[in-house]
């Protein structure tokens, strides 16, 4: 795919730098422009230009999934640009007003993390973004929704794979012509993608399933005829469906470990299981490992393994 480019935009974001596919076979597309700082503009500017590009030229801005390295920094491409942009329609809302979202996620899971155990002061840690991340991303208006199946003309047909779980919304792009796919964070080569926990879109008061539904979304892309994976941060994935097994096998072994926790303790809470986990973990990535602990739970729910009970306003897991 000689009229594919990518680009390694730097975030302020531990997982490092993210990709940025730029498809110039019709016009000037960009998948993921990353963050809204200095430092990805200067970045984007730059490697566009040193291919014969201006951010001004931008016709489309596509967006995997609506978390902030990715999506920050459309909206300023689209004040230059005037390009239109394109993303599932459960990310609509959350790219419209990122902050309010984080605000009605705030409100929604400060009292359930306390449900599921966790300590009053460190929930609400947990649920605190620090105030400069609000400058990592602006509004962005949607001007095409797209829907699991929908096609995208870049020059090259693209399908749009809904792939729910790491966040809603998540779409992971394939080509009609290539045996490839444009995976997002839904399948990364050098980590675990976390199913974090979210409102479910549409709505303020229901959190996701996101792990169950992220285990689908993999072997839903087992499916489709994509050999090779162009993921949104780090390498190239060489064999996309044995990396899906590889990770459908870890949250498989991760949840039948949960499993033997409980068999051995007795009934746990969420947060007990998490202290097991994770013994050391900081108060500010108490929001990401419960979301990991409980998706597996919810793995175990699903199963009919669990049973949930309520004692003065906490919830405890026990083996069936």
């Amino acid at each position: 795919m000689n009229e594919v480019h990518k680009l390694e935009i730097p975030t302020p974001f531990g997982v490092g730098r993210v990709n940025c596919y730029v498809f110039t076979a019709d016009g000037l597309t960009l998948l993921d422009p990353g963050p809204a700082t200095e430092a990805a503009y200067e970045t984007l500017a730059a490697e566009l230009d040193d291919r014969g590009f201006a951010v001004a030229d931008v016709d489309r801005v596509l967006i995997t999934h609506p978390h902030m390295d990715h999506f920050g920094l459309a909206d300023r491409v689209v004040e230059e640009s005037g390009a239109r942009t394109v993303a599932h329609r459960e990310a609509t809302r959350h790219l419209a007003d990122p902050i309010g979202h984080f605000d009605r996620e705030q409100a929604f899971f400060r009292p359930f993390l306390t449900a599921m155990g966790v300590p009053e002061q460190v929930a609400r840690t947990a649920v605190t973004l620090p105030e400069a991340y609000t400058n990592y991303q602006a509004p962005l208006t949607v001007d095409r929704e797209l829907a699991d199946g929908d096609t995208v003309d870049v020059g090259i047909e693209l399908t749009a794979v809904h792939t729910p779980g790491h966040a809603p919304g998540s779409v992971c792009f394939v080509p009609s012509a290539e045996p490839v796919a444009f995976t997002g964070d839904h399948v990364l080569q050098h980590i675990s993608p976390n199913p974090l926990l979210t409102i479910v879109p549409g709505t303020d008061d229901e959190r996701t399933r996101s792990l169950p539904a992220y285990l689908d979304s993999l072997e839903k892309i087992q499916t489709v005829e994509a050999e090779i994976g162009h993921a949104g941060h780090g390498e190239t994935i060489p064999d996309l469906n044995a990396r899906a097994e590889e990770i459908l096998e870890h949250h498989h072994r991760r949840k039948e470990h949960i499993a033997d926790l409980i068999d051995e303790t007795g009934a746990m809470t969420a947060y007990d299981v998490m202290q097991e986990l994770f013994p050391d973990l900081p108060a500010t990535e108490v929001f990401p490992g419960m979301s990991e602990v409980i998706g597996h739970l919810d793995l175990l729910e699903d199963e009919n393994r669990v049973s949930i009970s309520e004692a003065d306003g906490i919830e405890r897991y026990a083996l069936r």
